[in-house]
C-alpha cells in the first residue's frame, strides 16, 4: 500500500510540474489597457457599436481604431471613463 501512495504522489508531482511548464509556454499575453477598457464597458454585447461584442470594441479602442464614444449603450459616462484610460 505504501508503494501505491508513493507512486501516485510521484505521478501527481510530475503531472503538476508538466502542467506548470505547459501553462507558461502557451500563456497568452493580454494588453492591460484592453482589460481596463472592457471593464469600463457595460458588457451588454449587443453589437450596437458595430463590433461583435464588448471585448472586440475594447480591443479596437485600445488600438486606436475606434472612438471612445463608440458604445451607444454606455453613453457619455462610459465614454468619459474610457477616455481617462
Amino acid at each position: 500500500m505504501l508503494t501505491a501512495v508513493i507512486a501516485l504522489s510521484a505521478l501527481a508531482l510530475v503531472s503538476s510540474l508538466l502542467l506548470a511548464i505547459v501553462a507558461r509556454a502557451f500563456a497568452v499575453q493580454v494588453n492591460p489597457k484592453v482589460e481596463e477598457v472592457e471593464g469600463a464597458l457595460p458588457g451588454a454585447n449587443c453589437g450596437g457599436c458595430g463590433f461583435p461584442g464588448c471585448s472586440e470594441l475594447a480591443r479596437r479602442i485600445a488600438e486606436g481604431k475606434a472612438d471612445v464614444d463608440s458604445c451607444p449603450v454606455g453613453g457619455e459616462s462610459v465614454a468619459r471613463r474610457i477616455a481617462v484610460i
